[in-house]
Parts: C-alpha cells; structure tokens; sequence
C-alpha cells in the first residue's frame, strides 16, 4: 500500500475549506436626489474642438482626423437636436467662440463647422477652456452638456491657468451639467485627470490613435429625455444595471430595479400633471467619473390643458400627405411664442396656425421624408421651455413617389412578335439606308452647333438697381408690423402669432437678417441685434431683451458694408447676409445663416448670377479645372475674399474652400 505524504494529506484536507470564487458585485445604485429650484425645460451642447496642426497630423501629431472629428460633432447635433450650441475653437488659445439657437441657425452652423481648419501651433488647453466655461450661464433654462476634444496636452508656458482652475471657471453650472473630456490618441494628463475627479461632475476617456469617438455614445446616460411611455423609459446602461429614481410627486417609481434591454418601467399614479419631473440614476462603468442621471419630463396620458376637438384624425401618413389636429387650449394656458417640435430633422414639418387671442388652434404636420414605419411624437413647445406631448405619427409606404425607368435586362428577353416580310425588301432597305444617313449628318451637323454655342461666354446679366433700402420699423397699435423705405413706403410684414422669427428672413429683406423678435404679451420682444446693425427708438439704441410696445416707430441703420446694400440676391433671397462661397471640388454652395444652395460646374465658363438666378452675383464668372474651380472674373459691385483673410480673390487664381461675398454700395 502506497503512503500518503502529510504534506499532501494537509493541502487536499484545506479544499473544502476554501471559498469559491464569488463573482464580482454590481456597483449599487447611487444616492439619486432631485435637485431643488427651478429644473431646465431645454439643452445646450458646448464644443471645444482644438484647431492646432496636429489634429491633422501635422507636427506631432499622430493621425489626420479633424475632419472626421467634425463629422462626429455634427452627427451629435442631429441626434441629439440640442437646442443650443456654442462652438469654441482654440490653439494658441480661444480662436473662434460662436452660439447657434436651433434648429433656426443650423445653416449657419453647418457653414462654420465646414470652414473650420486645423493650421494652429500650440494647445493652450486650460486658459481655452476656462475662458468656454466662464461666460456660461442659463443653468436654469438649459441642461449643459460640454466635450473637450483634444489629441495634445497644455504647452501654455504662461501657466496663467491650470487644470484645476479652468474647472472651477464653470460658476454657472447648474446642478446636472456635465463635462467629457475626449483625449483623441493620447493620455489624458495626470493634473487634469485629478482636476476631473475631484470636480464632482466630469469624466475622461481616451480614443486610440487614428480613431474618432461616438459622442452620443461618449455623453450617453445623462441629460435631458421627454417620456411619453412609462413602460418604454431609455435607459442606455448595460444589462443589469442597478437604477435609483426621485420625484417630486408621489407614486412614480420604478417598475424595474435594473435596466434591460436598454429601457426600463416606471410605475406612475393613473392622473400625472405633464412635464412632471424625475431623475433617474446611475452608477458610472468607471470608478473615477460621476453617477450618470438623466432629467426625465414625464408627459404620460392626455395633458388637461389641451382638448383634442378631431380624435378621429388619420395620422398615418404616406408620403406628401397633411394631417391637421385642432386643439381648444386651457383659458390659463399662454400660447404666445409656442411652436411645434421634437421634428427637427425627422421629415415631418409641422406648423401651428390660430389666431390671435383665440384658445382653439391647429396644428399642421405634413410627411416631406418621413421614413415608413417611423413612430413620431411632436411636441407642443411652449415659450417657458414647457413642452406638451402631442398625439403620435406614423409614416406609410406610398404617396408621392419619383418616377423610375425601368430597364429590362432579363437574361431571355421574350421574343419578338414575327412581322410578314415586304414584297420588294430590297427596295425598302436603301430607302431606309437613305433615312439612317441622313438622320445620323443631321445630328452631327446639331452636335457641333451646340458645340460652338458652348464655347460663346454669355454676356454678364445687368445688375438692376436696387430697391429702396429700409430705414424703419413701425410697430402699429394692433401688434402688426410694417418696414418703412427711404421714400416713404409703408408695407406691411406677415409676422407669426408666436414664436422667435428672422425679420430679413421673413420680409425678404437681406440687410436685416439675423434681427430677431417675438411676439410677446407686453408688445414686441427683441431677442437678438446683430452687432453691425443699429435699431433705435428715438435716441436709445435697442438691446436683446428690450420690449417694444405697440405704437413704435423704429429707426434702422446699418454698421457695415457688407449690409448697406440691398443686392438682388433673387433665389439665394431666403439665405440672409452675409454669404459664404463654399468650393467641393466642382460643386459649388452658396452658404448663408439660414441654409444654403449647391449647384455643379459643367464644362466651360459658367456665370454664378445665371446659374443660382441672382442677379447680384452676375458677373461672378468660374470654371472647372480637373477636380477644382478657377475663378475667371469679379465684377466691381462685390469683393471675394477668402474666408477669414481681408485681401481679395483675383481672378486666374483657383477658390479656397471657404470664400466670403462681401457686397459694395456704389
């Protein structure tokens, strides 16, 4: 009989003992408390995008992605629809720091972010950053979300600011602001990640060399959602995550602890007041960065302050189809400045008609591009950030559908149907011998007519005079509003009940682009001047915030030369001033604050005032070059400069990218 060692005998008499291995334990759930005061109804997305060199792989930089990182940004935009954006560029420190209201001057912000380049020399990354975050405010308006995008460290050798200091810069954060910090293929430094510990309410994370982040996946988890459903609550955690929620009014909960498939339940008392509020929580994946929350409006069941007069409504639309929804508003409901949203971007347009001081409206929705299957819920936005969930839409097949040729290229064609031979075949066949000759010279003798007609350059279209420009506003007694010219004309403007609206969008009047104003109780609500435009009322000069009552005549003057013209700007009316001249390989757009219009070269010489049918920019003669576009003339009614740079644009010289159109008043 073998003996067994002692030695051997201890260690297999421990195994019992020992403890199996326990799984790792899920994080709990974290102490979710809803913030006290006034809750923001509306969200801002803050950007800073670093412009130095590197992020083209220029210097020490490692990869070429700026481009694709402004493709990021702007996929961000339209999926999460923010109503708000700043952009910050920076290098050598702040470059560029400019704010868009959406979705009115998403044109405008798709121009900026395309012109943007990455020619910079350093990363001054904290005194750019505190100079983003200081002058933020509204925190109880907006939920703030911020992303500092960056492939380098601070080389600031100034030290004017630090890590810790640029965080601390954000005094106007409101209680669930948040702040991601993305290092593009690089580490994120060690003072900066203790900074974004310690500050209660940013994190980093670090994207490998050559890669470009998902920011909605990099900001997922916290923000601002409307739930329309309590059975079906986004709740972007991984399986399993344990949840906390807080409201302020009794019986809504969770109906789940974790969340699942991406969603959770919620159990919610049978009569809910709509945009009551919750907060859902969430223990962060990493250990350093905050619990992630979400601020949920809950606008579940019908909201008493509207009465759906057509329930019977078809809202399943094809393709072309209306659909309108009228509704009788509570007496202590205030429609003024309401607008239809939650469409931004989705192919539904809606529009809400009523008259004024009328409780009964209707709201328009109309399917342009709406995707069949596509399950929408518009909103009945209201001017104090109050939104009211309207009933759903639903897209159909069919409607309005572009026709196709169809070519058959079947593989056994089906054969054709036999045709008695001609008596005299002999005969017919120089006859039609005789024809297809002559056919085929006519069309060579027309091919080469056209062909010399192409090579004539059409004479420049003339440049009409322009119309009286604007020198005032009357606001009239019962809240109309009217321009006034300089000799005196008085025509009236067909201003929305409510809502913000472009003055020199809506009156076709470019100079004044970029005023803004809305109706408001006490008269006419100014919301925005543009720096280069003066609006008084006799000796004071108007501000954003200024109410003009009814009764008022207002004095209109322009700043800058670009704005004291009135071009005839003809099709490119509805754009504003100024424009931009955007060059894409031979696709060229015509970019202004409100969209833009694209036309491609063909070849020849091609006159811009005849292809976008603006008389203003006849004379503006451009033609392809391979892949680019040669300026070949400028008339003397306008400059063309490069975006940016104050020297002109000569003609025999190839267009930059961005190009500005600068008018001149002769």
């Amino acid at each position: 009989m073998r003996r067994v060692s002692p030695l051997l005998l201890a260690l297999t008499g421990s195994l019992p003992l020992a403890a199996p291995t326990a799984p790792p334990r899920p994080a709990p759930a974290p102490v979710c408390v809803l913030p006290a005061g006034p809750l923001p109804t509306q969200t801002r997305a803050v950007f800073l995008l670093d412009t130095s060199g590197s992020m083209r792989g220029i210097g020490d930089g490692q990869a070429n992605i700026f481009e694709r990182v402004k493709v990021s940004l702007n996929n961000y935009v339209r999926a999460e629809q923010p109503d708000r954006v700043d952009l910050v560029t920076f290098d050598s420190g702040v470059r560029t720091q400019r704010s868009y209201d959406l979705p009115g001057a998403a044109g405008r912000f798709n121009g900026d972010l395309g012109a943007l380049r990455a020619d910079g020399r350093n990363t001054y990354l904290y005194q750019s950053l505190q100079a983003a975050l200081k002058p933020l405010a509204g925190a109880e308006r907006y939920l703030t979300r911020v992303f500092v995008l960056t492939d380098g460290i601070d080389n600031d050798t100034s030290r004017t600011a630090t890590a810790q200091s640029a965080l601390a810069a954000f005094t106007g954060r409101g209680a669930l602001d948040s702040l991601h910090y993305v290092a593009l293929g690089a580490t994120v430094p060690a003072d900066a990640a203790r900074a974004l510990a310690a500050s209660g309410y940013a994190d980093s994370q670090t994207v490998p060399v050559g890669e470009v982040p998902d920011l909605t996946l990099v900001a997922a988890g916290d923000g601002l959602r409307t739930v329309t459903d309590a059975g079906k609550v986004a709740a972007p955690y991984p399986d399993g995550t344990p949840l906390a929620l807080a409201s302020g009014v009794g019986g809504v909960g969770l109906a789940q602890p974790t969340a699942q498939g991406g969603q959770v339940r919620l159990s919610v008392p049978p009569r809910l007041p709509h945009g009551t509020a919750a907060l859902l929580c969430a223990p962060s994946t990493r250990a350093e960065a905050p619990a992630r929350r979400v601020l949920l409006r809950l606008n579940i069941g019908t909201d008493p302050a509207l009465s759906w007069l057509n329930p019977a409504a078809d809202r399943l639309l094809k393709a072309g189809e209306t659909v309108n929804l009228r509704y009788r508003a509570a007496a202590d409901l205030n429609l003024d400045g309401a607008r239809v949203g939650g469409l931004n971007g989705t192919g539904l347009e809606g529009v809400l008609e009523g008259q004024p001081g009328s409780r009964e409206f209707t709201v328009r929705l109309t399917n342009e591009a709406l995707e069949p299957g596509r399950i929408l819920t518009p909103t009945l936005a209201l001017a104090n950030g109050r939104r009211l969930a309207l009933p759903t839409v639903t897209g159909d097949e069919g409607g309005r559908v572009i026709p196709v040729l169809i070519i058959n290229n079947s593989v056994n064609p089906t054969p054709p149907v036999p045709v008695a031979e001609p008596e005299n075949p002999g005969g017919l066949a120089r006859i039609a011998a005789w024809l297809l000759g002559g056919a085929a010279l006519l069309g060579l003798l027309f091919f080469l007519w056209r062909r010399r007609q192409a090579r004539r350059v059409a004479p420049a279209a003339p440049v009409s005079a322009p119309p009286p420009a604007v020198e005032g506003l009357e606001y009239r007694e019962d809240r109309t509003l009217a321009l006034v010219t300089a000799n005196g004309d008085v025509s009236s403007v067909n201003m929305p009940l409510g809502g913000a609206f472009d003055l020199g969008q809506l009156a076709s009047v470019p100079h004044l682009s970029g005023l803004r104003a809305e109706q408001h109780r006490d008269g006419l609500s100014i919301i925005t001047v543009p720096a280069d435009l003066e609006v008084s009322q006799g000796a004071r000069l108007l501000q954003s915030g200024d109410v003009v009552r009814p009764g008022t005549l207002l004095g209109v003057a322009v700043a800058r030369l670009s704005r004291a013209p009135h071009p005839p700007l003809g099709s490119l009316v509805g754009l504003g001033l100024p424009l931009r001249l955007l060059a894409d390989g031979v696709t060229l757009h015509v970019t202004g604050p409100y969209g833009d219009h694209a036309f491609t070269l063909g070849a020849g010489i091609t006159d811009l005032g005849a292809a976008f049918q603006a008389p203003a920019l006849a004379g503006v003669r451009v033609s392809s070059s391979g892949p680019r576009v040669l300026l070949a003339d400028v008339p003397s009614h306008l400059i063309l400069s490069r975006f940016g740079e104050p020297a002109p644009l000569r003609p025999g010289t190839y267009l930059p990218p961005a190009s500005e159109l600068t008018f001149l008043n002769d």
